[in-house]
């Protein structure tokens, strides 16, 4: 007579050794960037077909099977099922950080994914996943907040307008702080020949489409 846990299996934690690439996406945007991501959390898996696990793995074994026996194994398939879930989880236009939201979806992802070695090969299938939160360099999310910031601006003529009055300020700012004295800096900066005014007529301008996009 053999016995099999037929409940959910928990506590089974997972980290990436190394990073894993997922492709951020708005398509709204038209952006699209590829960076590397780190996670970590826990799983559970339940035996959803008791017969295939007892043929494939514990058939005829003396004593008892226990879970520790494909722990190791279950979890270097499971890290290796991250990359294709990911790369589904990426066409629902999901930055990294909204991914631990996603659980329902990951889950899904992560049986399709194991479909073939796990619920077809073993008669196992994951319960639920709980992720910690994703963690990209520095530099991959500086990349991205400034493509989006850059797609967010260029379509808003009101933000371009605000931009370029601010940047044409600062630039005054900067004139009358030189060394050389107020006056030498303005004409260092062309400000007779109207440098400065072509800024704000700029801005002026930037405005005014603003107006006209709304009518």
């Amino acid at each position: 007579v053999y016995y099999f846990n037929t409940k959910e299996i928990m506590g089974n934690k997972f980290g990436t050794p190394s990073p894993i690439m997922f492709e951020v996406c708005n398509k709204r945007m038209n952006m699209y960037r590829t960076v590397n991501i780190r996670c970590n959390g826990v799983y559970s898996y339940i035996i959803s077909d008791p017969l295939l696990f007892y043929t494939r793995l514990c058939g005829n074994v003396q004593g008892d099977f226990t879970r520790d026996q494909i722990d190791e194994q279950l979890k270097t398939e499971f890290i290796d099922a991250l990359q294709p879930a990911f790369g589904a989880l990426a066409e629902l236009e999901l930055r990294p950080a909204q991914i631990p939201n996603k659980a329902a979806e990951l889950k899904k992802a992560m049986n399709d994914a194991l479909k073939a070695d796990w619920a077809e090969n073993r008669g196992i299938s994951i319960e639920k996943i709980a992720l910690n939160p994703i963690t990209l360099t520095e530099d991959d999310m500086k990349k991205i907040n400034e493509m989006e910031d850059a797609a967010t601006m260029g379509g808003n003529a009101f933000m371009m307008a605000g931009r370029m009055t601010t940047a044409t300020a600062n630039a005054m700012e900067t004139a009358a702080a030189n060394e050389g004295g107020a006056m030498n800096g303005f004409i260092g900066m062309n400000m007779a020949g109207g440098a400065m005014g072509g800024g704000f007529n700029a801005a002026q301008q930037f405005y005014n489409m603003g107006v006209q996009q709304q009518a």
